[in-house]
């Protein structure tokens, strides 16, 4: 049986029993894998492999089941600033996210700046599988990374830089031209207790801009457009990702070569490695609430420690892109022929 084309459907029992002498619609579930986790929704989500359903799914996903009596939505009691227990993120016409424990996410789609009409739902899944999620992995007390990453010859290699970047562009590239498998894109998770740094891979799709899409020969006006970011396209190829954890062996800062100067690669240590890492961490504010600055910086100095960082400088033009590559593919190779002697 393949669960990595659609989800499978199950449905909420105790949704369909009555209530108050009324009976209630039957409530879908839809069950699915990403960062290690299995999820039970009452969302479809399309971005996530499917899996089998399971009586104990590490997370839950509710949908409009916050308390529909207006004088007690139950919002009041959150603390704004969030806590390990309990947070919340408000996107005006979109929707609120109730991140709880680490184990359920409730959607409240009643902040609509219009009434009547309805949350696109790409919105509402863009805000889920992306803010809400980290926030709760955050609350987990787990490390969720701004990377993308690929299966090189030397193992799991991570991606990162300011939006603009090109991370995606890149990894794309090197997956089409180099046929190296595609692990992660937008995020991916370390868990700080594992006896290695395990990246535990989230939702197997690409966000290309449309020159990234022409210089891979890919139509975009075929493709999903990414509502939150202007210009942005979804390239979702479930068969092109590999869902398994492995080891992180290296983490790459992407930055604009200056002006006339060839691609370069350097390698980082004590400080400078560390910064990156933590200037890599998805929505570090989360981070140093929910765990606090010294388990935050105890985390992360410790992952600086146990992988391999470098700075990568290239022309930030498509153009002669293989040969701006030539510096990082070879230190792959290098590493990948060392480690086999």
């Amino acid at each position: 049986m393949h669960h990595d084309i659609a989800a499978i459907a199950t449905w909420n029992a105790q949704d369909a029993k009555e209530k108050r002498g009324h009976p209630r619609a039957a409530v879908p579930r839809y069950h699915y894998s990403t960062y290690g986790l299995v999820l039970s929704s009452q969302l479809e989500l399309p971005e996530l492999r499917g899996t089998a359903p399971t009586p104990t799914p590490d997370i839950e996903i509710l949908a409009d089941s916050f308390p529909e009596d207006p004088k007690s939505t139950g919002i009041s009691e959150v603390p704004p600033q969030g806590s390990a227990d309990c947070s919340q993120l408000v996107f005006e016409g979109v929707a609120r996210y109730r991140v709880e424990q680490g184990k359920r996410i409730l959607i409240d789609r009643r902040v609509l700046k219009t009434r009547g009409t309805g949350t696109p739902e790409r919105d509402l899944r863009g805000h889920l599988l992306g803010s809400a999620m980290s926030t709760l992995l955050h609350q987990k007390h787990w490390l969720p990374f701004h990377l993308s990453a690929l299966e090189t010859p030397d193992g799991a290699w991570g991606f990162t830089g300011v939006p603009g970047a090109g991370i995606s562009t890149l990894a794309a590239w090197l997956h089409y031209h180099h046929d190296w498998p595609l692990l992660t894109d937008e995020v991916g998770v370390i868990k700080p207790d594992e006896a290695l740094p395990y990246l535990h891979p989230g939702p197997p799709g690409l966000k290309l801009r449309k020159e990234a899409l022409a210089s891979l020969e890919f139509d975009h006006h075929s493709l999903s457009r990414d509502l939150t970011r202007t210009g942005k396209y979804h390239l979702i190829l479930h068969r092109g990702f590999h869902t398994y954890a492995q080891p992180l062996k290296a983490l790459v800062l992407l930055e604009r070569a200056d002006k006339g100067a060839a691609a370069s690669l350097e390698p980082l240590e004590g400080l400078e490695a560390l910064q990156v890492v933590m200037a890599s961490l998805y929505l570090p504010e989360w981070g140093q609430a929910l765990n606090g600055p010294a388990r935050l910086m105890a985390y992360v100095s410790e992952l600086a420690q146990r992988i391999h960082v470098y700075r990568y400088r290239r022309p930030w033009s498509l153009d002669d892109m293989e040969l701006n590559l030539a510096p990082l593919v070879q230190r792959i190779h290098e590493r990948a022929s060392h480690v086999r002697v």
